[in-house]
């Protein structure tokens, strides 16, 4: 297996595959003097604590660079920037204060951006408290098999080193999904094997806290292979090292996707001397959806920092009206839980539609649900419930809760006998699936119950 020597220039040629607006690509609007496509981007940027957007967008509102001139603004936002101790703020701060033409308009335009956009506000409302990450997954799992990836006979006799990062989802009914390496060294060199081995990964069907069957996602394992030493695991270590000092080097130089990259490298400590979480912060400030969906896990869960949902919401809003279906899915999880102070009904049913829009089964599959069984008239629609489970059931024609949801939206129509007969099919396939029924048969009960209290 060949090794890859990875150079800065290798890391420059991705970057030409970066659509996503991170700051690099807004600056480069900005010297460009494209000034109406970068304001609304650094605007982003800034709004979310990228303290060089904060700067450059005062100079924007000051000069009117593809915009009017707004002395208010630009001041409020030098200001920002100078409390937050940007080199060139001060300097900034004291010409524009100087053109103020009311300093009481001046200040109550900083106020206001201040309590949205302060640093004050970005860690009230956004930034999480580190603490450990911990290895693993928060919710227990039973594992039905978790078999070592299956390497040719000759990496052994050969010395072959090498390591990969995977992530991947499990569904309901313990089955992995959506498995894939995230970054590898040699890059490919044993990307085959792993996936192989993590897509015949098995486990018990998750369940939650209160019992019912549950997805997770972003699951992550890491693999390496270590030769003995010699000298070509000394090669491999010196090579390797050189690809993640090129990503090390992009992430500083703040393209989005290397910080995220090399958030989740720390993670699962091939970095070891970095706070991944100081990474995923970086990314998600910078744009990065899927650090921003990270972060808001590590905000539920408690892991690699402090819980707090309020603060896990706001980034999975960010991520999910970015377009990321499964952003749009937790968010939609949050919202419906009447414990969380953001309980929302109405908010989650339309984050669930923008999942599923996009296809995406679990939100498909809870938003039909959601259709049916809500008592809440602006939500409830039974017949378009039936027609979104019929969608979800061409991907999987026997999924338990696209069949309960297909029972209840039938009785509600008023064809009890067919919707109790699905009911009954929901409990026999997740019976046959090994999930948790008693949810399902409390359905088909309270609805005999309901028709015979009728009669």
């Amino acid at each position: 297996m060949p090794l890859v020597r990875i150079s800065l220039a290798w890391i420059a040629i991705c970057f030409s595959w970066q659509t996503l607006a991170d700051f690099p690509t807004a600056k480069s609007l900005f010297e460009k003097q494209e000034y109406q496509l970068a304001k609304p981007r650094l605007e982003k940027l800034a709004e979310l604590g990228h303290l060089q957007a904060q700067f450059m967008v005062s100079s924007i509102y000051a000069e009117g660079l593809g915009t009017d001139i707004d002395i208010n603004k630009a001041y409020a936002w030098s200001l920002i920037a100078r409390e937050r101790q940007h080199p060139e703020a001060e300097k900034q701060y004291l010409l524009l204060r100087s053109k103020l033409e009311s300093r009481r308009d001046g200040k109550n335009t900083f106020t206001e951006l201040n309590s949205k956009y302060g640093k004050d506000a970005l860690y009230g409302s956004l930034y999480p408290i580190a603490n450990r990450f911990v290895v693993g997954n928060a919710v227990k799992l039973q594992v039905i098999n978790q078999s070592k990836p299956d390497y040719p006979s000759f990496f052994e006799r050969g010395g072959v080193s090498a390591w990969a990062v995977v992530h991947y989802d499990i569904n309901e009914d313990g089955n992995v999904e959506n498995a894939k390496v995230i970054a590898s060294f040699p890059i490919d060199g044993i990307n085959e094997y792993v996936l192989k081995a993590v897509n015949n990964w098995r486990f018990e069907p998750p369940q939650d806290l209160y019992g019912d069957t549950m997805r997770l996602e972003m699951q992550s394992h890491t693999f390496q292979i270590k030769a003995n030493q010699g000298t070509q695991t000394r090669r491999f270590n010196r090579e390797s090292q050189e690809y993640i000092d090129a990503i090390a080097a992009a992430a500083r130089a703040e393209f989005a996707e290397y910080q995220y990259l090399y958030a989740v490298l720390a993670e699962s400590n091939i970095v070891k001397t970095e706070n991944p979480l100081e990474w995923y912060q970086k990314a998600a400030i910078n744009g990065n959806k899927t650090a921003q969906y990270r972060l808001a896990q590590c905000l539920i869960a408690g892991n690699g920092c402090d819980k707090d949902r309020s603060k896990a919401v706001n980034w999975l809003a960010l991520a999910a009206e970015g377009g990321s279906p499964k952003a749009a899915y937790l968010l939609a999880q949050e919202l419906l839980d009447s414990n969380n102070v953001n309980f929302d009904p109405r908010k989650a049913a339309r984050y669930l539609e923008l999942a599923a829009l996009k296809e995406y089964m679990p939100a498909i599959a809870d938003y039909a649900s959601l259709l049916a069984m809500s008592d809440d008239p602006q939500i409830r629609n039974p017949n378009k419930a039936v027609s979104l489970a019929e969608q979800g059931r061409a991907i999987d024609p026997n999924h338990p809760d696209l069949l309960a949801t297909l029972g209840v939206a039938f009785i509600e129509l008023g064809q009890q006998s067919r919707g109790e007969a699905m009911l009954q099919q929901a409990i026999n396939e997740a019976q046959k699936r090994n999930w948790v029924v008693a949810n399902f048969e409390d359905l088909l009960l309270d609805y005999q119950t309901s028709v015979a209290d009728m009669n």
